[in-house]
């Protein structure tokens, strides 16, 4: 497999406090990108194509989001356009636990970066 450009740039980002923020077109290659950098670590994997995990993660409070984060502190986040206010979540997860370290990523980057931009000021990598 050839190795992105992109994959070293993302991991130098790792552990410095701010989500990391994938966004770009359907089957460019996102979740493959992220699962290659992650599969050798302990993580929570969320997709929110699931109807399940997109309830679940849906307009979620402080105390929720610890139960469902656990111990984990790599937590990737796939399709996250699709769950109702995320930028509210992601900067509660990102200010309320500094060990855990956010993936997200999303297929439709102007849906997305809407949701996410105001809440995450300074506190993403996109």
């Amino acid at each position: 497999m050839i190795e992105r450009i992109l994959q070293q740039k993302i991991i130098a980002k790792l552990g410095k406090g701010k989500a990391v923020i994938i966004i770009g077109a359907r089957q460019v290659g996102k979740t493959t990108l992220i699962k290659n950098i992650i599969n050798n670590q302990k993580h929570l994997f969320l997709d929110a194509d699931d109807p399940t995990i997109r309830s679940l993660l849906t307009n979620v409070n402080t105390s929720q989001l610890k139960n469902i984060i656990g111990k984990n502190t790599l937590v990737f986040l796939d399709e996250a356009q699709r769950i109702e206010n995320i930028g509210i979540m992601l900067k509660i997860i990102t200010d309320q636990f500094p060990a855990v370290q956010l993936l997200v990523s999303g297929s439709s980057a102007f849906e997305l970066s809407n949701k996410i931009n105001e809440p995450l000021t300074g506190r993403k990598w996109e």
